[in-house]
């Protein structure tokens, strides 16, 4: 039998741009009913690898860390999950970035695709490239309603989808977030159901509700004329 957890897979510490440290985060998640994070920061696992120590060191065993990083590509950033801690040898170009993961057990995952300023993929390369998972809700997005829509793209194209708080701060952590349902308490068992869609992204506060309400006829629209 799966169980369900929660899991917040979009963090930002210090080792980027973000103002707390990873342990600090590994706190805060157990505090909050989180077993499971990924601390993501720009371009390096450095903070994941940080977590992983600290989880190892301070004994934690109800907590599961999927190391990871946010990948600035060619096309856009993409989070980048792995079952192990690498390398920081990241390619730019996001197929030579795909072979790197394929090389590796390691799954790409585009990070609030439709919000280009904040370098999201775009709609183009969403529809471009085989994803299997994409990330639809962002708590960091610049306008909420480009999280229904990027949603609503992910189930018509029969993507996995997750939520994410994209949190630079433990005060933001949680803001979005995914229900996983997993068969045993590890990382890999994480990523399989991640790639397998058993996964429910959940978005909470008044952007969504907001959100919700003015999606179903722009969203309707722009699946005519994109897909």
């Amino acid at each position: 039998m799966r169980n369900v957890v929660k899991a917040d897979l979009h963090l930002h510490t210090v080792y980027s741009d973000g103002a707390n440290r990873p342990e600090e985060y590994v706190k805060e998640a157990l505090r909050r009913g989180f077993n499971i994070i990924s601390i993501t920061d720009h371009d390096t696992f450095k903070g994941s690898l940080q977590a992983i120590k600290f989880v190892k060191e301070s004994k934690i065993d109800n907590i599961i860390i999927v190391p990871g990083a946010e990948v600035r590509t060619n096309i856009g950033d993409i989070l980048v999950y792995c079952i192990d801690v690498q390398e920081d040898d990241f390619p730019r170009d996001v197929d030579e970035l795909a072979d790197w993961a394929s090389d590796r057990n390691c799954i790409l995952v585009p990070a609030h695709p439709l919000d280009i300023f904040r370098h999201g993929i775009g709609l183009s390369n969403l529809l471009r490239y085989s994803w299997k998972i994409v990330e639809v809700y962002n708590g960091g997005i610049l306008l909420p309603l480009l999280n229904e829509i990027t949603y609503a793209i992910a189930r018509r194209l029969s993507l996995s989808c997750i939520g994410n708080s994209d949190a630079h701060h433990i005060s933001s952590m949680g803001s979005c977030y995914t229900l996983i349902k997993i068969d045993e308490p590890n990382v890999e068992s994480v990523i399989q159901s991640m790639i397998l869609g058993l996964t429910e992204p959940r978005a909470e506060g008044y952007g969504r509700r907001v959100s919700k309400k003015l999606k179903s006829v722009f969203i309707r629209r722009i699946l005519r004329t994109s897909l």
